[in-house]
Protein backbone atom coordinates (compact mmCIF):
# COMPACT_ATOMS: atom_id res chain seq x y z
CA UNK A 1 0.00 0.00 0.00
CA UNK A 2 2.80 2.45 0.94
CA UNK A 3 4.70 1.38 -2.35
CA UNK A 4 2.17 2.11 -4.25
CA UNK A 5 0.85 5.70 -2.76
CA UNK A 6 4.56 6.60 -2.87
CA UNK A 7 5.23 5.48 -6.38
CA UNK A 8 2.12 7.42 -7.05
CA UNK A 9 3.64 10.48 -5.74
CA UNK A 10 7.14 9.86 -7.31
CA UNK A 11 5.37 9.38 -10.69
CA UNK A 12 2.68 12.87 -10.40
CA UNK A 13 5.86 14.86 -9.73
CA UNK A 14 7.95 13.60 -12.44
CA UNK A 15 5.54 14.47 -14.67
CA UNK A 16 4.86 18.26 -13.02
CA UNK A 17 8.42 18.92 -13.29
CA UNK A 18 9.38 17.46 -16.67
CA UNK A 19 10.01 20.43 -18.36
CA UNK A 20 12.51 21.19 -15.56
CA UNK A 21 14.14 18.00 -15.80
CA UNK A 22 14.74 18.44 -20.13
CA UNK A 23 15.73 22.19 -19.29
CA UNK A 24 18.25 21.27 -16.39
CA UNK A 25 19.84 18.22 -18.22
CA UNK A 26 22.54 19.85 -20.58
CA UNK A 27 23.68 21.70 -17.35
CA UNK A 28 23.60 18.61 -15.31
CA UNK A 29 25.56 16.57 -17.95
CA UNK A 30 28.13 19.27 -18.00
CA UNK A 31 29.10 18.92 -14.52
CA UNK A 32 30.00 16.04 -15.08
CA UNK A 33 32.85 17.07 -17.25
CA UNK A 34 34.21 20.23 -15.84
CA UNK A 35 33.86 21.51 -12.06
CA UNK A 36 33.64 25.02 -13.93
CA UNK A 37 29.99 24.17 -14.83
CA UNK A 38 29.26 23.32 -11.41
CA UNK A 39 30.14 27.48 -10.56
CA UNK A 40 27.97 28.08 -13.62
CA UNK A 41 24.68 25.90 -12.24
CA UNK A 42 24.99 27.63 -8.57
CA UNK A 43 25.41 31.24 -10.25
CA UNK A 44 22.12 30.77 -11.75
CA UNK A 45 19.12 31.36 -9.44
CA UNK A 46 17.02 29.43 -11.72
CA UNK A 47 19.23 26.65 -12.43
CA UNK A 48 20.52 26.20 -8.85
CA UNK A 49 16.75 26.66 -7.71
CA UNK A 50 15.21 24.14 -10.17
CA UNK A 51 18.03 21.39 -9.17
CA UNK A 52 17.35 21.94 -5.81
CA UNK A 53 13.55 21.26 -6.65
CA UNK A 54 14.36 18.27 -8.63
CA UNK A 55 16.62 17.06 -5.51
CA UNK A 56 13.79 17.01 -3.26
CA UNK A 57 11.49 15.21 -5.98
CA UNK A 58 13.97 12.53 -6.72
CA UNK A 59 14.36 11.58 -3.35
CA UNK A 60 11.13 8.83 -3.23
CA UNK A 61 12.10 7.03 -6.38
CA UNK A 62 15.26 6.53 -5.21
CA UNK A 63 14.48 4.95 -2.23
CA UNK A 64 12.12 3.65 -4.24
CA UNK A 65 14.67 1.83 -6.40
CA UNK A 66 16.98 0.84 -3.41
CA UNK A 67 13.51 -0.65 -1.97
CA UNK A 68 12.79 -2.78 -5.30
CA UNK A 69 15.98 -4.01 -6.28
CA UNK A 70 17.78 -3.95 -2.27
CA UNK A 71 20.37 -1.38 -3.01
CA UNK A 72 20.28 -0.93 1.02
CA UNK A 73 21.06 -3.64 3.15
CA UNK A 74 18.02 -4.73 5.07
CA UNK A 75 18.82 -8.44 6.17
CA UNK A 76 17.73 -7.25 9.61
CA UNK A 77 14.46 -6.71 8.29
CA UNK A 78 13.88 -10.48 7.21
CA UNK A 79 10.17 -11.40 7.43
CA UNK A 80 8.87 -7.74 8.19
CA UNK A 81 6.03 -6.41 6.55
CA UNK A 82 6.74 -4.73 3.36
CA UNK A 83 5.52 -1.27 4.07
CA UNK A 84 8.01 -1.18 7.08
CA UNK A 85 10.78 -2.09 4.90
CA UNK A 86 10.17 0.71 2.70
CA UNK A 87 9.40 3.44 5.61
CA UNK A 88 12.22 2.36 7.56
CA UNK A 89 14.58 2.81 3.87
CA UNK A 90 12.98 5.82 3.68
CA UNK A 91 13.87 6.93 7.47
CA UNK A 92 17.14 5.77 6.96
CA UNK A 93 17.81 8.02 3.91
CA UNK A 94 16.33 10.88 5.78
CA UNK A 95 18.66 10.81 8.45
CA UNK A 96 21.24 10.48 6.47
CA UNK A 97 19.95 14.02 4.54
CA UNK A 98 19.82 15.38 8.19
CA UNK A 99 23.52 14.38 8.95
CA UNK A 100 24.93 15.37 5.55
CA UNK A 101 23.28 18.68 6.52
CA UNK A 102 24.53 19.04 9.49
CA UNK A 103 28.04 18.02 9.13
CA UNK A 104 27.75 20.89 6.50
CA UNK A 105 26.08 23.93 8.51
CA UNK A 106 29.14 22.65 11.60
CA UNK A 107 31.86 22.31 9.28
CA UNK A 108 32.23 25.54 7.26
CA UNK A 109 35.82 27.00 7.09
CA UNK A 110 36.10 30.12 7.20
CA UNK A 111 39.31 30.32 4.56
CA UNK A 112 37.15 28.91 2.15
CA UNK A 113 34.73 31.85 -0.05
CA UNK A 114 31.36 30.97 0.36
CA UNK A 115 30.74 30.88 -2.81
CA UNK A 116 33.05 27.98 -3.26
CA UNK A 117 31.56 26.16 -0.13
CA UNK A 118 28.12 26.61 -1.15
CA UNK A 119 29.18 24.91 -4.75
CA UNK A 120 30.86 22.04 -3.31
CA UNK A 121 27.97 21.38 -1.03
CA UNK A 122 25.24 21.87 -3.38
CA UNK A 123 27.43 19.58 -6.23
CA UNK A 124 25.48 16.99 -3.80
CA UNK A 125 22.43 17.81 -5.44
CA UNK A 126 23.33 18.01 -8.61
CA UNK A 127 24.79 14.58 -8.56
CA UNK A 128 21.91 13.11 -6.76
CA UNK A 129 19.45 13.83 -9.33
CA UNK A 130 22.03 12.36 -12.16
CA UNK A 131 22.24 9.30 -10.12
CA UNK A 132 18.65 8.59 -9.13
CA UNK A 133 17.69 9.23 -13.29
CA UNK A 134 20.33 6.97 -14.34
CA UNK A 135 18.90 4.39 -11.94
CA UNK A 136 15.77 4.69 -12.73
CA UNK A 137 17.11 4.14 -16.17
CA UNK A 138 18.62 1.31 -15.76
CA UNK A 139 15.93 -0.14 -14.12
CA UNK A 140 13.46 0.06 -16.71
CA UNK A 141 15.36 -0.71 -19.72
CA UNK A 142 16.77 -3.95 -17.93
CA UNK A 143 13.53 -5.01 -16.58
CA UNK A 144 11.71 -4.44 -19.72
CA UNK A 145 14.57 -7.10 -21.54
CA UNK A 146 14.07 -9.60 -18.21
CA UNK A 147 17.57 -9.21 -16.69
CA UNK A 148 18.38 -11.10 -13.85
CA UNK A 149 17.28 -9.30 -10.68
CA UNK A 150 20.60 -9.75 -9.18
CA UNK A 151 21.89 -8.82 -11.96
CA UNK A 152 20.40 -5.52 -12.23
CA UNK A 153 21.46 -4.78 -8.71
CA UNK A 154 25.36 -5.46 -9.45
CA UNK A 155 24.76 -2.75 -12.46
CA UNK A 156 23.19 -0.36 -10.21
CA UNK A 157 25.78 -0.16 -7.61
CA UNK A 158 28.61 -0.16 -9.88
CA UNK A 159 26.81 3.02 -11.57
CA UNK A 160 25.97 4.55 -7.87
CA UNK A 161 29.79 4.17 -7.19
CA UNK A 162 30.88 5.46 -10.48
CA UNK A 163 29.03 8.61 -10.32
CA UNK A 164 30.36 8.80 -6.59
CA UNK A 165 33.68 8.93 -7.66
CA UNK A 166 32.54 11.67 -10.31
CA UNK A 167 30.98 13.79 -7.80
CA UNK A 168 33.97 13.06 -5.18
CA UNK A 169 36.40 13.95 -7.60
CA UNK A 170 34.56 17.69 -9.07
CA UNK A 171 33.74 18.49 -5.25
CA UNK A 172 37.90 18.09 -4.87
CA UNK A 173 38.06 20.52 -7.49
CA UNK A 174 35.98 23.15 -6.46
CA UNK A 175 37.65 23.33 -2.88
CA UNK A 176 41.02 23.29 -4.50
CA UNK A 177 40.39 26.31 -6.51
CA UNK A 178 39.95 28.18 -3.52
CA UNK A 179 42.92 25.91 -0.86
CA UNK A 180 45.58 24.32 -1.23
CA UNK A 181 45.36 19.95 -1.95
CA UNK A 182 45.83 18.83 1.66
CA UNK A 183 43.39 21.18 2.97
CA UNK A 184 40.76 20.31 0.37
CA UNK A 185 41.36 16.64 0.66
CA UNK A 186 40.72 17.15 4.93
CA UNK A 187 37.42 18.92 4.06
CA UNK A 188 36.12 16.75 1.65
CA UNK A 189 36.87 14.18 4.07
CA UNK A 190 34.93 16.09 7.14
CA UNK A 191 31.97 16.65 4.41
CA UNK A 192 31.58 13.84 2.49
CA UNK A 193 33.70 10.71 2.79
CA UNK A 194 33.15 10.24 6.75
CA UNK A 195 28.86 10.99 6.71
CA UNK A 196 28.43 8.76 3.50
CA UNK A 197 31.00 6.29 4.55
CA UNK A 198 29.17 6.07 7.45
CA UNK A 199 26.16 5.32 5.39
CA UNK A 200 27.10 2.57 3.73
CA UNK A 201 28.91 0.89 6.32
CA UNK A 202 25.73 0.76 7.83
CA UNK A 203 24.33 -1.00 4.85
CA UNK A 204 27.08 -3.84 4.87
CA UNK A 205 26.66 -4.43 8.56
CA UNK A 206 22.79 -4.35 8.09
Amino acid sequence: MLKDILTFISVLTAMLLLKSIVSLFPSLAACMIRSKECFNLEGSVKLSRDRDMLAWAMILPFCLVTYRFNLFGTGFMNGWNEDIRLAVIVGLFALYIIFRDAVFRLFRPQRIPKKTYMTAGNAAHTFFVILTLILLATGGVMTVTNADEQVITTAMLWISATIYIFFIFRKFEIFTSSCSLFTAFLYLCALEIIPTGTWVISAIIL
